[in-house]
């Protein structure tokens, strides 16, 4: 049965039934106890969830638990819903639409109260973003936008990629790469917008052999990185934009000793590349920022503290440590 089923079998509106499945007031208690039999009936939330009181949570969905960046952003959210006395589910969708998919479906059915995303489907997920709002559930995203106005924490990316670029010109390399992820998701494709523009301001040709659209992920940089050096198409400096990537990239270079053949500049520090003393020149951003203003945008909304869409921007700073040069 879907919420407007539930609805009319319940002689209301859908924005009631929502108001019923995230526990709000405003709904008398008659009426409340028809709708909350309908939702358990059909399998919307277990009874042991709505009636207990104590019970604030919040879900947190991103697209890979094992990037240094996502397990930041969840330590530092988690970190904020702990101080509000909420508890956090964690959902990892393995960047597939899917799952993120499933994820939604499973969150609506939870008396979740509220959501932090980051997005895995791209353009796709606003079907999945449609979803939490014909549910009424507040939601904030992060890292990837959408096209569609939402609210939201996220990187200048197009700024990131300019300066980026911009600092292995000024090193006077004239064959830079660019390794980037899908596409689809609008921070990927900022970046190499940002990339494209350092190039034409410094009027240098856009070579479409020097583009790799890859996966984010470490045996990505890795591959990529052994058909750049097969090739010796005469790349000096690449653009790495995820820290996945990047590692990847150096793994196959200290494999085959061909360490700062290639000059590099990634997005993000984690703490493991310099306790490997990598050195790695790149994109920086306050991350532990970035999960702190989401979480507080959205217990703002929890709190019915506003009403106004709300996207805040964060500024990129180049951090240069060598590899750049």
């Amino acid at each position: 049965m879907k919420l407007k089923q539930i609805a009319e079998a319940a002689n209301t509106s859908i924005s009631t039934v929502s108001r019923v499945l995230n526990n709000k007031e405003g709904v008398g208690k008659e009426k409340r106890g028809l709708i909350e039999k309908l939702l358990i009936e059909s399998g919307f939330y277990n009874k042991t969830y709505k009636m207990s009181n104590d019970m604030k949570r919040i879900a947190i969905i991103v697209p890979d638990l094992k990037n240094p960046f996502f397990s930041e952003i969840v330590k530092k959210i988690t970190e904020e819903a702990r101080k509000k006395s909420y508890q956090v589910l964690i959902f990892d969708t393995d960047e597939d639409f899917n799952n993120e998919t499933d994820s939604i479906d499973s969150i609506i059915k939870s008396n979740i109260l509220g959501v932090i995303m980051c997005i895995s489907g791209g353009p796709d997920s606003e079907k999945n973003i449609k979803k939490l709002d014909d549910y009424s559930i507040p939601f904030v995203l992060f890292d990837r936008e959408l096209d569609f106005y939402h609210d939201g924490v996220f990187l200048d990316d197009f700024k990131a990629g300019f300066l980026a670029t911009e600092a292995l010109i000024k090193e006077n390399h004239k064959n830079i790469g660019i390794l980037v992820g899908n596409f689809k998701h609008k921070n990927m494709h900022n970046r190499f917008l940002g990339y494209c523009h350092a190039l034409k301001t410094y009027n240098m040709e856009i070579n479409s052999n020097f583009i790799y659209e890859i996966d984010l992920e470490i045996e990505d940089g890795y591959n990529v990185a052994k058909d750049i050096f097969s090739k010796k198409n005469n790349l000096t400096a690449i653009l790495s934009c995820s820290n996945l990537i990047t590692l990847g990239f150096i793994k196959y270079q200290n494999k085959n000793n061909l360490q700062n053949l290639i000059s590099i500049i990634g997005f993000d520090n984690p703490d493991y590349f310099n306790i490997l003393n990598l050195n790695i020149s790149c994109i920086s951003r306050s991350i532990s920022e970035m999960g702190s203003i989401a979480a507080k945008m959205l217990f703002k909304k929890l709190d019915g503290n506003t009403k106004h869409t709300q996207k805040i921007i964060i500024t990129p700073t180049l951090e240069l440590n060598g590899s750049e040069k």
